[in-house]
């Protein structure tokens, strides 16, 4: 496959072979070759199967001018949906979106995602970062946004969610709390008034 970016005078050229247990799709090449990981279930040469994320390595380069393909497999302890989960993604409260999703960064898509901050909506991109067990996360103009950043309004709103919990259960409590002693008078009132 070669790949010539429109910034770039050099074309990449990759070689990709197809064999019947763990083929790489034509849109899973590009991907890897504009430099985001995949998903795949593949076979050892003994048959066995197992799955890993794939990354090409674009600095080492063997004879033949393929460059190397990085394994991450299921040892290596990266966990999509964890990282997914690090992040106010909107997306994520709907089971068949999540999956959606998830399939779709598996494939090395990057993927448009709604963030929520604070009750404001916010349009940015993930894709899935295997070799850091991370996420990247890019703004609407495609500027990698910090992971800290990211991380931080993700805490913002959790806190924001456990604080109006803690509100939530004071009303609550101060509210059982006039109930019990409205019970409390009453019964006094209704002592005073028997015999």
């Amino acid at each position: 496959m070669n790949l010539k970016k429109e910034d770039s005078k050099e074309a990449l050229q990759q070689t990709f072979y197809i064999n019947k247990d763990s083929n790489i799709t034509l849109k899973e090449a590009y991907n890897l070759m504009e430099g985001s990981s995949v998903n795949k279930d593949l076979k050892t040469k003994e048959g066995e199967d197992y799955n890993a994320w794939l990354k090409m390595d674009f600095k080492v380069a063997d004879d033949n001018g393929n460059f190397k393909i990085n394994h991450y497999h299921q040892n290596y302890g990266y966990d999509l949906e964890a990282s997914l989960a690090k992040h106010s993604i909107k997306e994520l409260a709907t089971p068949s979106y999540k999956e959606d999703l998830m399939n779709s960064l598996k494939k090395g898509n990057l993927q448009s995602v709604t963030f929520v901050v604070n009750g404001v909506e916010t349009k940015h991109f993930v894709e899935a970062n295997p070799q850091y067990k991370t996420l990247n996360v890019y703004d609407g103009n495609m500027q990698r946004i910090n992971h800290r950043e990211s991380k931080e309004q993700k805490k913002v709103e959790d806190e924001g969610k456990t604080q109006g919990k803690e509100v939530k259960e004071k009303q609550n409590s101060a509210s059982e709390k006039l109930d019990e002693d409205e019970k409390k008078k009453s019964t006094r009132k209704s002592k005073a008034k028997s015999p």
